[in-house]
């Protein structure tokens, strides 16, 4: 990526501004040459904003731009190194002149601008070499400033309000809606419905090839995407696989190994392509497939890769491929081309204001038609574009003004960069503030096509610099609002599967734009690949995608940031010069050793060694005073941390997940800064005796906002007060050491359950995990009849193998829950009213409960919510259970009778039930939809479930369908636009009575979808009623009870 020009000069501008009166420029005698270096830079940003803007379409600007830059990298650089050097000095000061001379020998000592002689000293070589530096950046600049005139550059106010982005409070990553699907218009209908009539036609043609054409961002994956979803679809191929492919496509071998995992199988070892379409012939065998082939452009993927494995195994195979190119679809034998059409204005203005508008503001939408549909021309029909500009218009006011002022913006007509990325594109990124730029053009250092997820980019935008502090919200915080703003705006794409919409995509075209404005300062790729371009030297963020085995990063002396997510065998002493790194990501399991020249790495800001195999810390890493993230999980082979790590006195993030350390080093407690701490251990897990750390250490952490806290069983009852001054506390995990010998003392109980009594956290948490708790009951703050006082805000709950624990908390009063966990509560028997509150009557419990799950609840035969008395009430006396809850999931509770009374009240779509072979029924769930049932044997009644309209049977142990199936679909009501899919995982032989004339025939013919499956899916059955679909790959005389069920 390249740095934005104008947020850069602020960044510096500013850290110029904090560090011109420190102690420690004092001592190196700085001061005024920073003082001009600022002046400067202060008169140069005035003029940046539009010189980010003309660089784009005039080399002259961009030589100038570059330029800059490079001075102003080198002025980043100067700052740290005058802060680390003077607050060396401070610290040689400090060292010698102890309190142990007596105060008539202080007072005589002879002193230089209030410092000792001695610090001024041995500052000389070291403020004259810097001075120098400084120096010459200031002459540079002045040169550069002087050039400046010549471009006649627009000079912007430094309060310039269209720049400014302000938090919003709470973030709205908090939500936990997705974005509405956006398909407007008849248009995409239509031709879903007609493609997927192409697709399921009978025809003699074993494989089959059909292709959606148009050009980027016109829709083409969105009706791949609507046909592949489709039902039909779903019920006409027993197998589906969507395969991402693209200009700059992962490897062939990757292609054939993601294919064969879309089958439900595994590649093994098994590496070169000869191999890999072997095994995915046998996969493929007898068996249909429906194939999606998305932005293909080339057609040798199909034609030399794909399409003999294909035609040769498959009883049945349609392929439906998007591309740009036309040409390339007709090549690889497309039997019917599909030509994406614009949309229309009217469905341009559709689409606008389904991303624009919210659910109030119709009217005023309609003002502002006119204006619009100017607008959507400029859009040229292009889905992308569309909402690309929608993000632009959702941040201003609703009024013609701010409206023409996007209408009639200049950056309509950029030029210099692709014809596809101007207009709409661009106008959508230069609307964004400065910083906001910053964080979009960080994302093209990702692999294209790959995941963005919010956890890993906030700690990298942090370090990079590009989050500014907002009042009292951590930075961390600021730079999750970037993220959920940048999905808002729609340059990131929710990924369906994260409700919290943490993870995201990035449309093809977004990632070209943000390649296209990066420029020659990033790379992704083989590094050896490109030496020989002469621009790669002015590389500053390198991400490595290679497949050699051994390779190297040298000669690349500007770096700022290096990741290698997959890498190769790599020499690490290398890392060692490359002095400038801010960011170094190693990931991977060839990485088994950091140098000690790490240490020399004194502008680093970000360490990523997550699921490596180091294992020993180099003690230099202490050198490192600027880092703020130090990434450590997983490390499986790292069980000591070096004692210096107590000297990174800038470290945020220490994260150790799931790393075996021994113990922590004594002095962690020094981190005044750290925030989030992960792998804490109390004492020692290892033979170093002595060392390890107390909870105390925790005490003087005040900015902690996520910590976990492991072994509290070895807590001093005296160290337990340490989470009452922790204001910003948010994430809570605490672990005991799993207890693996079955057996423990009632003295060592009663420790834990004292320790855990005391270690109260504050009422602003909203998460908190508690696992392996030794104790015979839970911790008095969680089961006070008062808990929803002490933890208002809790909105997520996971009690985790609270093995003695004979009751569960009074967790139904906690006001903001939304998501809670039970799971290895072996000793809970029962769970009676005082989950619910005081155990007597409740006005109401778990007002805001969306999710609940109980899992491993080997003991528990008994659930109630409702007393018989409560039962019998009229409807609107009764207690108000679960008003909000939609998903339950119970799973190996072997002992559990019947569900609770009152789950009624909730508005249940989802039931998942595995492993509870007592339960006997399911019954009066009015609003499910949704139910999957495995292991349950004694399950006898399944009633007065109304709206379900999905049902997962997993029942292999008999060789017929259970009673209360058939008993179901006999009662079962249908409505007049009947949905219902019923899925079956079943034994051959019950299998062989689903079919067509057998005994179960006459109950399944009704239902509109059937899918059936044995001996893990080799054997299937599916049925559409209409219209009408019937397929079976049963063979009638094969002796089935000679195979296992």
């Amino acid at each position: 990526m390249a740095m934005v020009v104008d947020a850069f000069a602020g960044k510096l501008v500013e850290r110029l501004a904090n560090v011109i009166e420190e102690k420690a420029i004092m001592v190196l005698g700085v001061k005024d040459d920073l003082q001009t270096l600022r002046r400067r830079m202060v008169r140069l940003a005035r003029v940046l904003k539009d010189a980010e803007k003309r660089r784009i379409q005039d080399e002259t600007v961009k030589g100038w731009v570059d330029e800059l830059k490079d001075v102003m990298y080198d002025a980043d650089d100067i700052i740290d190194l005058c802060m680390i050097q003077g607050m060396g000095l401070l610290q040689d000061d400090h060292h010698h002149s102890q309190p142990a001379e007596s105060s008539a020998a202080a007072s005589t000592r002879v002193r230089c601008c209030n410092f000792t002689l001695l610090s001024c000293v041995r500052s000389v070589p070291f403020r004259y070499e810097i001075a120098d530096q400084i120096k010459n950046l200031n002459v540079k600049l002045e040169e550069i400033s002087e050039d400046k005139d010549k471009f006649n550059f627009i000079t912007s106010s430094s309060s310039n309000s269209s720049d400014t982005y302000v938090v919003n409070q709470p973030s709205s990553r908090q939500s936990s809606s997705l974005p509405e699907p956006d398909i407007v218009g008849w248009d995409i209908r239509d031709a879903t419905k007609s493609l997927v009539e192409l697709l399921v036609s009978p025809n003699e043609q074993k494989c089959r090839l059909f292709a959606i054409v148009g050009m980027g961002g016109i829709g083409k994956t969105t009706l791949a995407q609507q046909i592949y979803n489709d039902s039909k679809i779903n019920d006409h191929f027993v197998l589906h696989s969507w395969i991402w492919v693209s200009k700059s496509s992962t490897s062939k071998t990757d292609l054939l190994k993601e294919i064969i995992r879309n089958a439900g199988d595994s590649h093994g070892e098994s590496t070169t392509v000869a191999e890999l379409q072997k095994i995915l012939s046998n996969v493929l065998h007898g068996k249909s497939l429906f194939l999606v082939l998305d932005d293909v452009w080339d057609a040798d993927v199909w034609i030399d890769l794909i399409k003999n494995p294909m035609q040769i195994a498959t009883i049945k195979c349609t392929v439906l491929v998007t591309t740009r190119d036309r040409n390339t679809a007709m090549k690889m034998g497309a039997v019917h081309i599909h030509n994406v059409s614009k949309l229309s204005s009217d469905f341009g203005w559709e689409l606008l204001c389904k991303k624009v508008s919210t659910n109030n503001d119709e009217s005023d939408m309609q003002k502002m038609k006119d204006i619009g549909m100017q607008i959507i021309e400029k859009c040229d029909g292009l889905p992308v574009a569309i909402k690309a500009i929608a993000g632009v218009l959702v941040t201003k006011d609703r009024n013609k003004r701010e409206w023409e002022n996007v209408l009639n913006s200049d950056a309509w007509t950029i030029t210099g960069l692709p014809e596809e990325l101007q207009g709409a594109l661009y106008l959508s990124y230069e609307a964004l503030p400065s910083t906001l730029k910053q964080c979009f053009l960080y994302c093209s250092l990702n692999f294209h096509g790959h995941q963005f997820d919010v956890d890993k980019l906030v700690p990298e935008w942090i370090a990079e610099g590009f989050i500014k502090p907002s009042g009292n919200a951590l930075m961390e915080d600021v730079a999750k609002d970037h993220f959920m703003e940048l999905t808002r705006r729609s340059f990131l794409q929710p990924h369906p599967e994260y409700v919290d919409m943490s993870v995201c995509t990035m449309h093809d075209l977004f990632w070209s734009l943000a390649q296209a404005l990066a420029g020659d300062e990033s790379f992704v790729g083989d590094p050896q690949d490109a030496q020989t371009i002469d621009s790669v030297k002015r590389v500053r963020r390198l991400t490595v995608s290679s497949k050699r085995e051994n390779m190297t990063i040298q000669h690349l002396n500007c770096l700022r940031r290096v990741s290698l997510l997959t890498p190769p065998n790599l020499n690490t002493q290398v890392i060692g010069s490359l002095k400038h790194l801010r960011l170094l990501i190693l990931n991977g399991y060839k990485i088994e050793n950091i140098p000690d020249g790490i240490g020399d790495l004194v502008h680093l800001r970000l360490l990523n060694l997550n699921d490596t195999r180091i294992c020993e810390l180099p003690d230099s890493l202490g050198n490192l005073i600027n880092l703020q993230f130090l990434l450590l999980d997983d490390c499986e082979c790292l069980h000591n941390l070096p004692r210096s790590i107590t000297k990174l006195c800038n470290l945020r993030h220490l994260n150790l997940q799931d790393t075996p350390l021994n113990y922590m080093p004594k002095g962690i407690g020094n981190l005044e800064h750290l925030n989030y701490l992960s792998g804490f251990i109390i004492g020692n897990n290892g033979i170093d005796k002595g060392e390890g750390c107390e909870l105390e250490e925790l005490q003087m952490l005040k900015n902690l906002s996520y910590p976990e806290i492991k072994n509290l069983e070895k807590a001093r009852f005296e160290s337990v007060s340490m989470l009452s001054n922790k204001p910003r506390l948010r994430n809570l995990m605490l672990r005991c050491t799993p207890n693996t010998s079955g057996h423990i003392q009632q003295q060592e109980m009663d420790k834990i359950v004292q320790v855990l009594d005391e270690l109260s956290p504050p009422p602003g948490l909203t998460d908190l995990f508690f696992g392996s708790f030794l104790g015979a009951r839970y911790p008095k703050w969680l089961t006070s009849s008062s808990v929803g006082a002490a933890l208002p805000e809790l909105t997520g709950l996971h009690l985790v193998n609270c093995c003695n624990c004979l009751h569960l908390p009074q967790l139904g009063q906690l006001p903001q829950l939304n998501y809670l966990k039970i799971e290895g509560a072996t000793a809970v028997v029962s769970i009676g009213l005082e989950f619910l509150g005081d155990g007597k009557h409740v006005e109401s419990a778990f007002p805001k409960l969306e999710y609940l799950k109980l899992k491993n609840m080997t003991n528990l035969e008994e659930w109630s919510l409702i007393s018989e008395e409560e039962h019998n009430k009229l409807e609107s006396r009764k207690p108000l259970l679960f008003p909000h809850l939609i998903f339950i999931s119970i799973k190996n509770c072997p002992k559990l009778k019947a569900l609770p009374r009152g789950l009624n009240q909730g508005s249940i779509q989802k039931l998942v039930i595995e492993g509870a072979r007592s339960l006997s029924g399911v019954t009066d769930l009015p609003t499910l939809r949704e139910m999957e049932v495995y292991d349950c044997p004694k399950l006898e009644y399944f009633e007065k479930l109304e709206s379900l309209q999905q049902l997962k049977i997993f029942y292999k142990e008999n060789e017929s369908l259970p009673k209360w199936l058939i008993s179901f679909l006999q009662q079962r009501e249908t409505p007049q636009d009947d949905q219902f899919h019923l899925h079956l995982e079943c034994a051959a032989q019950a299998l062989k009575g689903c079919l067509k004339g057998r005994p179960y025939w006459v109950f399944l013919q009704q239902v509109p979808r059937l899918e059936a499956y044995a001996k893990h899916g080799s054997m299937y059955l599916k049925y559409t009623k209409e219209p009408y679909s019937y397929q079976t790959n049963f063979v009638e005389d094969i002796n089935w009870y000679t195979y296992d069920s």
